[in-house]
């Protein structure tokens, strides 16, 4: 038995060595086959070569892409030119009329059926605010406040159709529509606007009120300011005046005429506006109102104010005033209209009276 297990293991040891051998050899033959690839890695030169062939197509390409893109361009062009669009007669006719702004201009963008015309706010402002024929005795003040414009202020239609709704219509009349007479006062126009639309009223502080107010009086009496260059108009807050005011004393609105005193104002947060309005005389100089010797102006006009209710006095003499309107509530669109009207009279009977100044 032992003689026969000895073959078999020369036959084990036998196929030990050859599976050995084998691979040894297959590395061996691996070892040579990766010689040349690393050769090639470790070689710089050959990657800068494959780099520089690159550079040179991409340089190639883009050379090509762009004197494709040329070409097609150039077509492009000519098929424009060859084909280029020629307006018939009627289009020539109507792109030949050129669009004009509407405010100081004689024709505007706005749609043929709202004509408008160049500014005519020096006219209209002469006329507006012309000084009244005769000067009005202080009994007659409470009519002739409420005078008819002389001549109508524009408005544009929203506005005057809401005054439509709200008032008479012989006090509509003082009013026209800027849709078909054209916008002839720019400046004025938007300042009876923004009096007619003013919010607030009768609500915040002091100056809040003031800033309502002042939609009234400085929209107004601004515009004539501007426009009525034959005086020296001055209108101002809380300010020193010695025409006729007392020494430290300040109007909380004043509105003089070459120097005198005569329009001004109490103005209050609440409170009793006739109450109010007995301050008005409180601040003057003895006898410079009224006929005496001393007198500077005939009578002078003032206005006091109890948050959204107004009030007009006449003071004709020391300590004696009479009431020139009723009390106002600039809350309601009737009575914003009034206070337009009465604040155009005195600056038309403010005119006359400085005229018979002494």
């Amino acid at each position: 038995m032992a003689d026969s297990k000895k073959p078999k293991m020369r036959i084990t040891v036998a196929s030990k060595m050859h599976r050995r051998s084998a691979r040894v050899a297959s590395a061996s033959k691996s070892s040579q086959t990766n010689e040349p690839d690393k050769a090639k890695a470790a070689n710089p030169a050959s990657k800068t070569n494959v780099k520089a062939k690159m550079s040179n197509e991409y340089a190639a390409l883009s050379e090509y892409v762009d004197k494709q893109f040329n070409m097609l361009s150039r077509k492009l062009s000519q098929l424009v030119l060859d084909r280029q669009y020629t307006p018939s007669d009627d289009e020539k006719k109507e792109s030949s009329v050129e669009p004009r702004a509407s405010i100081d201009s004689e024709a505007t963008v706005v749609p043929p059926q709202f004509p408008t015309t160049k500014s005519r706010e020096t006219e209209i402002c002469a006329k507006l605010f012309s000084p009244v024929e005769s000067l009005p005795d202080y009994s007659e003040l409470r009519e002739r406040l409420l005078d008819d414009f002389v001549e109508p202020i524009p408005i544009h239609r929203h506005a005057y159709e809401k005054l439509k709704s709200e008032v008479a219509q012989e006090v509509l009349s003082n009013f026209c529509i800027v849709e078909e007479v054209g916008n002839t006062c720019p400046t004025l126009t938007p300042y009876i606007e923004s009096a007619l639309n003013v919010t607030n009223v009768g609500r915040g502080t002091e100056s809040m009120q003031q800033h309502v107010l002042d939609k009234f009086l400085m929209g107004i009496i601004s515009t004539a300011q501007s426009e009525i260059a034959s005086v020296d108009i001055l209108i101002d807050r809380n300010a020193a005046e010695n025409s006729v005011t007392k020494k430290g004393c300040r109007p909380d609105f004043l509105f003089s005429i070459n120097g005198q005193l005569v329009f001004k104002g109490e103005e209050k947060k609440a409170g009793d506006v006739r109450k109010i309005a007995m301050e008005l005389t409180d601040k003057m100089i003895p006898g410079s109102v009224g006929k005496g010797a001393t007198s500077r102006i005939q009578y002078l006009l003032g206005y006091a104010t109890a948050g959204s209710r107004v009030l007009f006095e006449c003071i004709h003499g020391d300590d004696k005033m009479v009431e020139c309107s009723n009390i106002l509530n600039l809350e309601r669109i009737p009575d914003r209209v009034t206070m337009i009207r009465i604040i155009v009279n005195v600056v038309r009977i403010a005119l006359s009276l400085t005229a018979d100044t002494k």
